[in-house]
């Protein structure tokens, strides 16, 4: 009878926690839904906000990395299910970054790989640019959870786009040749490769 009883409490317990899981995902569904139409709104009813939104976001310096940290610390997270680990599921591409040899370039490094090198991402991070940019050819910028921005340069057949959610180790593209440029900044600064590069 014992053990009945504490199985039945088992039960209740796992179907009153996924409740409350429930909920919470509503809860933060319709708060997200609310923000994004209050800013709708808002940009609908006043050029000169729209004008200033598509300014921060396409034109200077945004941080995603802070807004992600406010939205985890008072949120929980983007999704309910994120400490759910999904058994037999492996990851087809995770890699560490391998060079030969490394050289000073422009504002950052060149590193010399194998030919079509496919290139890992080094942080986790949100891709807030990918397109051309002069000696550095198609780039592809990654915003780390640090703030930190790393530009990944020479980059052919990316298989990104702009605003994906990488992970360390995710792939990115390949060389176009025997070689790729990274650069490193932070709030349009640039920074010393010799810190961030392994």
């Amino acid at each position: 009878k014992r053990i009945e009883s504490e199985y039945k409490n088992n039960i209740y317990y796992r179907e009153d926690d996924s409740l409350r899981k429930i909920y919470i995902y509503f809860v933060k569904t319709l708060i997200c839904i609310i923000l994004f139409l209050g800013f709708g709104i808002v940009c609908k009813l006043d050029i000169h906000c729209k004008d200033y939104i598509h300014k921060k976001l396409y034109e200077d310096y945004f941080d995603f990395s802070g807004v992600r940290l406010f939205y985890n610390q008072y949120l929980g997270g983007v999704f309910p299910i994120d400490n759910v680990s999904f058994h037999g599921l492996v990851s087809v591409f995770h890699e560490d970054l391998h060079y030969l040899k490394s050289e000073d370039y422009e504002e950052g490094v060149s590193l010399s790989v194998d030919y079509n090198y496919l290139v890992p991402a080094t942080d986790k991070g949100i891709v807030v640019y990918v397109g051309e940019k002069d000696k550095y050819g198609n780039v592809v910028i990654v915003e780390g959870d640090t703030g930190v921005d790393i530009w990944y340069g020479n980059l052919c057949n990316i298989m990104v786009n702009l605003y994906d959610s990488v992970d360390n180790g995710s792939y990115l593209g390949e060389s176009c040749n025997n070689k790729i440029y990274l650069v490193y900044t932070k709030k349009n600064e640039f920074l010393d490769y010799h810190d961030y590069l392994n």
